[in-house]
């Protein structure tokens, strides 16, 4: 890999979105999001430097709800209401974020099966971005600020083994320090000393 040194200097996690609070986003803003845009936006609004570059978003399933809702919509009445198709797209979350945060930065959208996540985090360490913001959500949600500068958590990102293990779970047991490596299909990340 062409990196292999970088720092993850914040980040934040939820387990469900019962634990999310998005009061700061205006009423009118907020009623017309999903649980995942909610997850997204609470983890990225939680973590989020004003240095940051790039916003790198991860979600196996994104839109599932949004899009099936639009499927059915279509069957039934064959039309499609316009605020649900534009919230449909994977992208919405970042794309939301960055007009909240009124940002003019590049964002990427990821979905990669039961590597979104190690995907996602990849693509946020080899960016030639000085920092991005990573962030995986689904029912759970992660982010972090993924650095080329120095501070945080140093860590070195290797090739990764088999591994079908809940690569969730094992980057939260990696960032709180319950295990020196985050290890999956796609990378293994080990904590430098």
């Amino acid at each position: 890999m062409k990196k292999e040194i970088f720092y993850i200097q914040k980040y934040c996690y939820i387990n469900s979105a019962e634990e999310v609070d998005i009061t700061a986003i205006p009423p009118l803003q907020r009623r017309k999001l999903s649980p995942v845009d909610k997850i997204a936006l609470y983890v990225m609004d939680k973590v989020f430097d004003p240095d940051v570059k790039e916003i790198v978003f991860a979600s196996r399933y994104g839109e599932f709800t949004r899009l099936k809702t639009i499927i059915e919509q279509y069957s039934e009445m064959n039309e499609v209401s316009p605020a649900q198709f534009s919230g449909s797209v994977h992208n919405y979350p970042a794309g939301f974020f960055t007009l909240y945060k009124k940002l003019n930065i590049p964002y990427y959208a990821i979905a990669s099966a039961e590597n979104t996540l190690s995907s996602g985090l990849v693509k946020s360490v080899l960016s030639n971005a000085d920092k991005t913001l990573f962030c995986y959500a689904d029912k759970v949600g992660t982010a972090a600020v993924v650095s080329q500068n120095e501070g945080g958590i140093k860590c070195r990102i290797t090739n990764g083994e088999d591994n079908n293990s809940d690569e969730f779970s094992n980057f939260i047991d990696f960032l709180e320090g319950k295990t020196h490596m985050f290890n999956s299909r796609l990378c293994k990340i080990e904590r430098i000393n």
